[in-house]
């Protein structure tokens, strides 16, 4: 299964991310917030995937030096999402963001937040900047919780904060 958001897209999207102060960001459409370190930009584009169009919602906030952060959500339908298409669902999102690119390091599965949600992080690169992305799936609801840039800021605090932010709050 294709992801519904390709890293290109997101590196266009990126140079076009206007910064106004804020911090936490509070998305009720899609029931999540998160502390970015500025106000994102807010798009809907539609991807194409193995299960259909798939309206994405994409925040994004992108640093003077093309550093990113991104969060998205897409509802998948129902079929798509049911327990037993987990792993393929979120295996299908990782291929589609890494395409050819190796993982770096080992890919992390696990349970996210209090009700236990599937979820997996891994990082590859791409065009020389390292993409750091955890993948949280709730109910029909994928979370993509994104960061791009050099190799030091995909390792750094500032990342870990970022997705250690992240809250699912239905």
């Amino acid at each position: 299964m294709r992801t519904a958001v390709a890293v290109a897209g997101l590196v266009t999207l990126a140079s076009g991310a206007l910064a106004q102060p804020n911090g936490e960001y509070v998305s009720d459409k899609g029931a999540y917030k998160v502390r970015f370190p500025e106000k994102p930009k807010v798009t809907t584009p539609t991807a194409k995937t193995a299960v259909g169009d798939l309206q994405v919602t994409v925040a994004l906030y992108a640093n003077a030096d093309g550093s990113t952060y991104m969060v998205s959500h897409t509802d998948y339908p129902a079929t798509a999402a049911k327990p037993e298409n987990h792993a393929s669902l979120l295996g299908g999102v990782r291929d589609g963001m890494k395409g050819s690119a190796a993982l770096i390091g080992e890919e992390r599965e696990f349970a996210f937040g209090p009700d236990k949600w599937p979820a997996r992080e891994f990082v590859f690169e791409r065009n020389k900047q390292r993409v750091k992305v955890r993948l949280v799936l709730s109910e029909n609801r994928l979370y993509q919780i994104v960061t791009i840039g050099s190799e030091m800021f995909v390792k750094g605090k500032d990342v870990a904060l970022f997705l250690d932010s992240f809250q699912i709050t239905k």
